[in-house]
């Protein structure tokens, strides 16, 4: 009795407009907002977004990312949690804004953005951050990405900046925020202090020039020190020569001067220098020399030589020139010794008027330093050389060390508990976790806090004259020191607010200084949640369950957060983090706006498809770079979605044919229902290990698998089950285990591809409003039958290596052969081997004993082996292996005895030659061999025309869009053998084509095919 129950589907549809149709279909159920509000009392798994700046168009990258927070939550969702935080996020603060609004306005320094107003300026910023907000949600839509747009937290948001105040006042009472002179990373162009982390991200290869300076010693005509150095701009500032007291220094004689050097670089810096005599370092140290320079004046103490650790063998000539004002360990080493600094460089990177370079920036400066060494006979030599330096992560610039003023949190007191609780911290990839990640933290800097910028959280620390300092912890912290809340806690009105010292009752003033903008990103784990003045919230929230980002985060935002964490809570932020490595374009190249390769995700969306994209995405493990590929992308999209909707439009047409409505899957003892039940099962345990594991790429993997097997063997191997015969228990039972495994397969893929799965949900009448609602699988043992799965591998094995024996001597799959013989160390199950026998396509298919495989082998000594053993017999050994019997002795007894000598395997080169009358594959896997009897006869040759008909009237079929079970009317207008093949094997034809009359015919209508060499015309009509 046939019904309409499982719906017809267009098997071609784009996923475009699958995609479309579904995002319909979930607006008007509200089935996103059911599932982002439900609240169903179960265990939660917490999620936190990294907030992006949407003053940028989202990017392929931020696609990826996108994808596999959405991916985690899916599946996390559908295995019964309730997601904690399902929210986004907003970073909305920092140069990256402020360089977007100087660029607007053709600002070009500070000081025209304070005379412009930094009320106006900030107020550009803060419009500014939500340019691309449209175009960021519309993305999360087109590729599924589900999280709460209208609870996302907001790093602009004065909630959001009080519970930074609040952690800011915390670290100040614990003496672990300070305010110090220090030495720090400095971007003249920008005009402020970077934080180590942030340095980190900016390092480039660059080309200069290094130079090789003679520093003479005091009271001496002819003797120098010579010290290296790739900034020559600070020579001016030198006020120290730093030597290792344990090295070895040589004084070498050099025409009419002498040098002392690093002993070990003698030979590189002099061609035929005498050397006079050698002496440790500390032996160096107290020497005093004059100074290079005359321009500035230095402190009583500089101009000698002092020890220090930090001098390597490395690089130079192991004698080292410090300017205290431009380098944090020469600042260090200069306090030590009590030595001033002297600084002629001003804040926009230029010399003042101490020097004769005055308002040339230090950069340029070099060529004119090394023409006054010149001039002055101070230069040794120079020479270009290529290494990585500092440049600001965001403007491009050059990075100086500079000396400032600058609010510091004590990062460094704190590494062994960053260690620590990043033991606590599951990385994948792995290696991050005391690799990049980990050896950041073995020399986690002091975090030079504080900017001199305008755009951005403000320090809330307030000073009076007297030098009193008050860290403000709250908005009702500023009403309690007798201050006015402003509405706004950003510059310039926070910068009016004034306070009553509580020490001496002066009134203080703030710091006048905004805060990095990582602190912002990396309080998110509770300022997103105003912690602590949210009572809803505690710090039982912490850490998240799951953070994702690109690999550039190990150095961002997954320190920050980390940090912020430890040192507030003392524990970690996160207790899995993913790094993701970068898409490259077409041709390998990492992508950029400046290269023109940049792609955004809309329009890869709109290229590709949100499903086709995603998939993509998970082609290789996420934390390995990837290029864009047209043909993967489509080839994967065609295997998975192509082929399911293939089996879906098979199962439909025939389900509705008989009737059949899936109710429950129920025992069945047919080998083929066995093996796919058990594949489905053992499939379910393997991807949900890994989807536990975060190696999506990997139960992608697992499930593309599957749906191989499912289609091309299964369904391939059962069709006649479905076509023949009625709907009894039997056929019943087919259906029920094709439904049943392509439902789950949905399941298995729906937190990888939201869309489609849930098209086809809808198609097999799933009993949930979506698929997403549905619980994950869950394996079940009763099913898996793994010795029942090997076999069917050996039997696949035995197929493919049947169609490749075929392929490689020209015998075509649908030609009938004689016999086939197959060899394996396991023998197939018989009732497997019936199952398959149609497809192997012979007469006769039997397993052969070793010994009866038509191979000739010939086994050859390995020489260099065999010679140390029998030495002067290796030739009489050699004619002894071509014994008739010498290949079956190995095999037998795995070694060969000869004159009381035993030789195993590894000592000879077995080789094997198939005979010529067999078609012959092997795989070393399974150890299979088939041979295949390449002799055709006549018999033969017309059974092999019957299926070429068959096939043909097939594709014709498929043109016509016919269902899988319309029948047709069939005309044949043809002669000869292939006539012969059709009359003989007209019942065959008939059943394999549905066709319930064949008639030959001379008309000329129909399609014309060609079958080895003859034209066959061939028309179909479907019938009732």
């Amino acid at each position: 009795m046939s019904s309409n129950f499982y719906q017809t589907i267009d098997v071609n549809k784009s996923s475009m407009d699958i995609e479309k149709e579904i995002r319909k279909y979930w607006k008007e159920n509200k089935i996103i907002e059911d599932i982002l509000n439900k609240d169903r009392n179960l265990k939660r798994y917490t999620f936190l977004e990294g907030p992006p700046t949407a003053n940028g168009r989202p990017h392929v990258g931020h696609l990826m990312t996108r994808t596999v927070k959405d991916t985690v939550m899916r599946y996390k969702y559908m295995s019964g949690y309730d997601i904690g935080r399902r929210t986004g996020g907003w970073d909305c603060h920092g140069l990256p804004v402020e360089l977007e609004a100087e660029k607007h306005f053709g600002f070009n320094t500070k000081k025209e953005i304070e005379d412009f107003g930094i009320e106006k300026f900030n107020e550009y910023c803060r419009n500014s951050v939500f340019t691309y907000i449209d175009e960021w949600n519309e993305v999360d839509s087109e590729i599924g990405y589900w999280i709460d747009e209208n609870k996302s937290y907001v790093t602009l948001r004065n909630d959001y900046m009080e519970s930074e105040w609040y952690a800011l006042k915390k670290l100040f009472d614990e003496n672990m925020l300070v305010k110090d002179y220090k030495i720090v990373p400095y971007c003249p162009r920008c005009g402020t202090s970077l934080s180590s982390h942030e340095v980190a991200q900016g390092y480039k290869n660059t080309d200069d020039t290094s130079v090789y300076v003679k520093f003479r010693i005091k009271g001496s005509m002819n003797r120098y020190l010579i010290a290296w150095t790739t900034t020559p701009w600070t020579l001016p500032s030198n006020e120290l020569l730093v030597v290792n007291k344990d090295f070895d220094y040589s004084l070498v004689s050099d025409g009419n001067n002498e040098y002392y050097v690093l002993s070990s670089t003698v030979q590189s810096l002099f061609k035929d220098a005498k050397i006079l005599k050698t002496i440790k370092g500390k032996d160096l140290v107290g020497t005093h020399y004059e100074q290079l320079m005359p321009f500035l004046h230095v402190s009583k103490n500089a101009l000698q030589v002092v020890p220090g650790d930090f001098v390597t063998a490395e690089d130079g000539t192991g004698i080292v020139h410090a300017a205290p004002a431009f380098g944090a360990d020469d600042f260090d080493i200069a306090k030590e010794y009590n030595v001033s600094l002297i600084n002629p460089v001003d804040s926009e990177g230029k010399f003042d008027n101490s020097v004769p370079w005055k308002d040339k920036f230090v950069m340029d400066v070099n060529p004119d330093i090394i023409g006054y060494l010149k001039e002055n006979n101070l230069l040794f030599k120079s020479q270009k050389i290529k290494h990585t330096y500092p440049f600001c992560y965001r403007c491009g610039t050059k990075l100086l060390y500079y000396p400032l003023d600058a609010w510091f949190i004590k990062v460094s007191t704190i590494r062994e508990l960053l260690k620590k609780n990043n033991d606590k911290v599951n990385w994948y990839p792995e290696y991050l976790k005391d690799g990049r990640f980990g050896n950041f933290l073995n020399d986690a800097k002091d975090w030079a806090l504080s900017r001199n910028r305008y755009w951005g959280t403000p320090l809330p620390i307030w000073k009076c004259s007297n030098g009193h300092y008050l860290a403000v912890g709250s908005r009702e912290d500023i009403e309690k020191h007798g201050g006015n809340i402003p509405d706004d806690l950003h510059r310039p009105f926070i910068d009016a607010v004034k306070l009553k010292c509580p020490e001496c009752s002066e009134t203080m003033e703030r710091e006048p200084y905004v805060i990095d903008t990582w602190f912002d990103s990396g309080s998110a784990s509770y300022a997103a949640m105003h912690y602590p003045f949210n009572k809803n919230f505690n710090t039982e929230g912490i850490p998240v369950d799951f953070i994702t980002e690109a690999i550039d985060q190990t150095r961002g935002w997954f320190y920050t957060l980390h940090v912020i964490s430890s040192l507030l809570f003392g524990r970690n932020a996160y207790k899995n983090v993913m790094s993701m490595s970068f898409i490259l374009d077409e041709n390998g190249q990492k992508m950029s706006k400046s290269k023109g390769n940049f792609v955004t995700a809309r329009d890869f969306i709109s290229m590709y498809g949100a499903d086709p994209a995603r998939l993509f995405f998970y082609t290789g493990a996420p934390w390995n770079s990837k290029s864009i590929d047209k043909k993967l992308i489509g080839d994967t999209a065609r295997k998975v979605f192509g082929t399911l909707s293939n089996v879906y439009s098979f199962f439909a047409s025939n389900a509705n044919l008989d009737g059949f409505v899936f109710q429950d899957l129920e025992p069945s003892s047919n080998l083929l229902d066995r093996w796919l039940l058990s594949r489905l099962n053992s499939t379910i345990e393997n991807t949900r290990k890994n989807m536990d594991e975060f190696d999506m790429h990997i139960a992608l993997r697992n499930i593309m698998d599957l749906i191989n097997d499912f289609s091309n063997y299964y369904l391939r191997l059962s069709r006649k089950r479905f076509w023949e015969g009625k709907l009894d228990d039997e056929k019943k039972k087919a259906y029920e285990t094709l439904y049943y495994t392509l439902i789950n397969i949905l399941k298995l893929l729906a937190p990888l591809a939201p869309f489609y799965t849930d098209y086809m949900y809808q198609k097999l009448s799933g009993p949930e409003k979506t698929i997403h609602s549905e619980k994950y699988p869950e394996p079940d043992n009763n099913y898996i039958d793994s010795d029942l799965e090997k076999e069917f591998k050996y039997a696949i094995s035995i197929m493919e290596l049947s169609r490749r024996a075929r392929q490689e001597s020209n015998i075509k799959g649908r030609q009938v052969v004689g016999n086939i013989m197959l060899y394996s160390d396991m023998e197939l199950n018989p009732a497997i081997l019936d199952i398959i026998s149609p497809e192997l396509n012979s007469k006769d298919i039997k397993f052969i004993p070793f010994g009866e495989r038509p191979v000739k082998t010939t086994v050859k000594p390995v020489f260099s082996k065999v010679a140390p053993v029998l030495r002067g017999d290796t030739n009489k050994f050699a004619e002894y292996l071509n014994s008739e019997n010498i290949y079956s002795e190995l095999k037998k007894n795995g070694k060969i005895t000869y004159k009381g000598n035993e030789f195993t395997p590894d000592f000879f080169e077995i080789h094997e030659d198939p005979s010529p009358e067999y078609a012959f594959a092997s795989d070393e896997k399974t150890g299979i061999s088939v041979f295949i009897n390449k002799n055709i006869d006549s018999n033969l040759l017309l059974a092999g025309y019957a299926r070429e008909i068959i096939r043909r009237i097939q594709i014709m079929r498929k043109d016509l869009n016919l269902e899988y079970s319309s029948n047709i009317k069939t005309e044949i207008n043809v002669t000869g053998d292939i006539r012969k093949s059709i009359e003989k094997f007209m019942d065959l034809i008939k059943n394999e084509t549905l066709s319930k009359s064949i008639e030959f015919s001379s008309s000329n209508d129909g399609k014309v095919w060609d079958i080895d060499g003859e034209n066959v015309q061939i028309s179909i009509t479907p019938v009732n």
